[in-house]
Order: structure tokens, then C-alpha cells, then sequence
């Protein structure tokens, strides 16, 4: 696929691409932890690609729905909830999923962390769509017939910088982005300490979380230096925290 973007792995094991968007977001059910996101539309990303609406197959979602936190599948400490339905607005041309955060579950310490944040107004301020592509045009295709068909129908121009236009794409899972891929989320998490909205012990547990997932990518190192590294981590992350959110 040339000229296209690094893949990630996504939740079925398989390379493929994540959609993000700064998500609409709109409780359903504040008891039962529901939410509307609209997760995807056709405007043009940050790595200058298009997603058709149209295009998108939920066979797979259909067996299963999975909603983790930012395409990370190292552990089953990951699962926010499960997509409980998905749908195309045509007058949007978006694709609008309706999640369950697994808040009321005792040990999904990071559901409840996340359906804190949207509480408290703070966050999750994007969601990211895990897809694997199965047709698409680009501005390289020797045939440029196809190409130029899509940029008619969306209206637009070469010249606004769109490489790719996704027509056919299958999704394989839905993200938050809480932690890892959200440049924000520790901005986030301190103007919700600050404001009263999470508590000492859900900053411990956050700085805990973003160690574990650094030193897992870490090179190899011996367990007791493994350990270390990702205490002295979680500290610097937790001091960072309460150090931003003194500053509001």
C-alpha cells in the first residue's frame, strides 16, 4: 500500500488503521454508564485521509464489539465497556456509536476513572475507530479515474491535502483515549484533581497505569530494575499531576 501510513495491531491480532476524531459526546443513561459518540466522519484526519461512511462493514463488530482504551490490547485491564450499537447519519454522513462503560464493574478500576472524567466534564475528549481497509483510493493510483470520482462526490479539492479516501473499511473495535495516545490526558486529569472531581487515590491508580504500559514497551531489562523503573514512573507521573494542577 504504498505511501500509506504505519498499522497498528489491532484487538484480533491483524495490522490495520485507527480513525480519530474529537468526539460528540452525548449521555444516554448516567445510571447504566451509556453514551452516544458520533466516532468518525469525512473530514480530513491528521495524517490527511478521508473515511467514507458509507464504506463501513460491522461484520465483525457483529461477533465482537470491544471498547478499550487507546488500541491498547496488552491486558484485559483495557476494556472500557463493549459498543452496544453503530449507525450511519446521513445528514452527517458520520458514523454514531452508542457505548457501555463497564463503570459498575469493582476491578475495572479505568472505566470507572474514564466515566469519572465525562462526569465531571473533563474527558475522554476523543474517541479512535480500529478498521482494517479493504478498498480505497489515493492521489498515486496510476489510474486516476477513481480518485478523482471521490474527491467530486466529497467536494473537494486535491489541493486540500487529502492522500487517501478510504471507501470500503471493516471495524474492529472502538477506543477512548484516556491514557498513552492523548497528549492531554494528564492536563485532563489535573484540572479534575483540581476541581474535586477525582480523588488521590485515581491519580495513584493513573500514574500506576501509564508506568506499567512505558516500561512494557521498555527494552529488556532484569525484573528488579523492571521494578524500579516503574515505581520511580509512577511517582514522576503522580508529582506531575499534582504539579499541574497547582498551577490552575
Amino acid at each position: 500500500m504504498k505511501n500509506l501510513r504505519p498499522q497498528i495491531q489491532l484487538s484480533n491480532g491483524q495490522p490495520g488503521f485507527r480513525a480519530t476524531l474529537a468526539a460528540q459526546i452525548r449521555v444516554l443513561d448516567t445510571n447504566q454508564g451509556i453514551v452516544e459518540y458520533v466516532a468518525s466522519d469525512e473530514t480530513i484526519d491528521s495524517y490527511k485521509e478521508i473515511v467514507r461512511a458509507a464504506g463501513w462493514d460491522f461484520s465483525m463488530m457483529q461477533k465482537n464489539a470491544p471498547f478499550v482504551d487507546t488500541h491498547s490490547y496488552d491486558s484485559i485491564k483495557s476494556l472500557l465497556g463493549e459498543v452496544l450499537d453503530w449507525k450511519i447519519d446521513p445528514r452527517r454522513n458520520a458514523l454514531v456509536e452508542t457505548v457501555k462503560w463497564a463503570k459498575d464493574v469493582p476491578s475495572n478500576d479505568l472505566a470507572k476513572f474514564g466515566w469519572d472524567m465525562i462526569q465531571a466534564g473533563f474527558g475522554p475528549k476523543a474517541v479512535s475507530v480500529g478498521f482494517m481497509p479493504d478498498n480505497f483510493v489515493t492521489k498515486w493510483d496510476n489510474d486516476p479515474a477513481p480518485w478523482r470520482e471521490q474527491l467530486n462526490e466529497l467536494g473537494i479539492h486535491e489541493e486540500d491535502g487529502v492522500r487517501v479516501i478510504y471507501t470500503q473499511q471493516r471495524q474492529i473495535e472502538l477506543s477512548a483515549c484516556i491514557l498513552g495516545a492523548n497528549p492531554n490526558a494528564l492536563q485532563l486529569a489535573a484540572k479534575a484533581y483540581k476541581a474535586g472531581a477525582i480523588t488521590d487515590a485515581q491519580i495513584e491508580f493513573l500514574s500506576t497505569e501509564i508506568s506499567r504500559r512505558e516500561t512494557a514497551v521498555s527494552p529488556a531489562i532484569p525484573s528488579d530494575g523492571d521494578t524500579a523503573l516503574r515505581k520511580a514512573r509512577q511517582i514522576a507521573v503522580a508529582q506531575k499531576v499534582r504539579h499541574i494542577a497547582a498551577q490552575f
